[in-house]
């Protein structure tokens, strides 16, 4: 099967973006993963063009557009970047703060199998509580915040209690449906969740057949990440589980405290520093993986990263990693 892979960034999480590119790179070998370009700098653009992973800026997306509005405008980035949607079998969205684990082809293969034989156009994860749409909107205490979201459901005759999905990874096999979630999100006003909300409305209001993923399996995030338990498996990178279920990926998001370190730090491998912001797991276990997966890919990539200004040269070499925040 043909997949397309994408995520985006901005520049405040380009160091983000680099664990989940080394993780990507090893447990799926063989596939590319996307990034469109939500306003890096020139050197961090100019090096995943190097590496032949970057969707530039749409011609047709206004300059300085919110990450979110770039987010949504998704099928603009791929046939700028000439990739046609219907030459592939789905495109599969994974959000930059993403990182893989014991996940393979297989894995996305057989969803994709799957919409093909029950016509579904998009399969995303529901909200790992099972919150409903009129749950999420009753999520914030000021109700108000949510009306642009309200306004447009009752305009697309959409019922409340249909079930709410997530963007942070989905699948979609239609030119149309995110043609269709790109303008949305464009003439909407700006609110909480604007993008995901409009993901909602236009799985919602064509009566679009789709497949529901189990978000824990998918993209652990939130409460689940106190459930999860790292263990070896054959790969030589560790398994992350939740009981018996594997995890085919952790998601660096939370809308509760203690699960993330969100910081500006510097980070040594041997001889080469990185500084900016880094979005960790509170969890020691999760966060010293994701920071092996770090010091792999600036070790791997360091001459370029040097080369470029992204990295510098270590005032105090470390004989492996280190992270340090003020």
């Amino acid at each position: 099967m043909s997949l397309i892979f994408v995520t985006g960034s901005n520049s405040a999480f380009f160091n983000s973006l680099l664990v989940f590119l080394q993780s990507f790179s090893e447990r799926l070998p063989g596939q590319r993963l996307f990034v469109c370009d939500y306003g890096l700098t020139g050197p961090q653009a100019t090096f995943l063009r190097g590496l032949g992973l970057l969707l530039e800026w749409p011609p047709s997306l206004a300059p300085a557009s919110d990450v979110f509005v770039c987010k949504a405008a998704l099928l603009r980035y791929l046939r700028h970047g000439g990739h046609r949607v219907e030459d592939g079998d789905a495109v599969v969205w994974m959000d930059g703060d993403l990182t893989v684990m014991d996940a393979g082809v297989g894995d996305f293969d057989t969803v994709v199998a799957e919409m093909r034989r029950t016509g579904a156009v998009a399969a995303a994860c529901g909200e790992t509580s099972g919150r409903r749409i009129d749950q999420m909107i009753a999520h914030f205490p000021d109700a108000s915040v949510m009306r642009p979201f309200a306004r447009v459901m009752a305009d697309s005759s959409i019922e409340s209690t249909l079930p709410y999905f997530s963007t942070g990874l989905f699948f979609c096999r239609s030119a149309a449906f995110l043609a269709g979630w790109d303008e949305l999100t464009s003439a909407v006003d700006q609110h909480p969740l604007f993008e995901q909300n409009m993901f909602n409305v236009e799985l919602h209001r064509r009566r679009l057949p789709f497949l529901g993923l189990d978000c824990e399996t998918w993209q652990a995030q939130g409460s689940s990440l106190d459930k999860v338990a790292l263990r070896p498996c054959g790969t030589g990178r560790p398994q992350a589980v939740i009981g018996s279920k594997n995890i085919r990926t952790l998601h660096a998001t939370s809308p509760a405290q203690g699960h993330l370190l969100i910081a500006q730090g510097r980070f040594t491998a041997h001889h080469l520093d990185l500084t900016g912001l880094f979005k960790l797991f509170f969890s020691e276990p999760l966060r010293l993986h994701q920071l092996e997966l770090l010091a792999s890919f600036v070790l791997r990539h360091g001459d370029t990263l040097l080369r470029l200004g992204i990295c510098g040269r270590a005032a105090r070499p470390s004989r492996g990693f280190e992270f340090n925040s003020p």
